[in-house]
């Protein structure tokens, strides 16, 4: 079970970027300092909508059983804190061609 102390935004995202790349937030601050500084490493690790709603239904579970709320009302609390940890979502499945990897 994880602690309350242990829901962090990193914690939050790092519930997306390690599944699909493999990757956490301090390997990001450490490899990619200066992209980290902007928004395009958002675009850089964009993820597929299907990999998004799979992060975002774990999210709002693991949120809801550590804080023993309803799911209902930590949708509702979750939505401010969504804008600083949900992922891109790469559009039709492509990737954006926008950022050099």
């Amino acid at each position: 079970m994880i602690k309350k102390s242990d829901l962090t935004e990193e914690f939050i995202i790092n519930g997306w970027l390690t599944p699909n790349f493999g990757i956490t937030v301090k390997w990001l601050v450490e490899n990619e300092s200066e992209l980290i500084k902007t928004i395009d490493w958002y675009k850089k690790y964009s993820v597929s909508q299907k990999a998004h709603n799979t992060w975002y239904n774990w999210a709002i579970d693991i949120i809801s059983k550590t804080l023993r709320m309803s799911k209902k009302i930590t949708k509702r609390r979750f939505a401010i804190n969504y804008l600083n940890c949900a992922p891109n979502i790469k559009k039709d499945g492509r990737i954006n061609k926008s950022i050099k990897n």
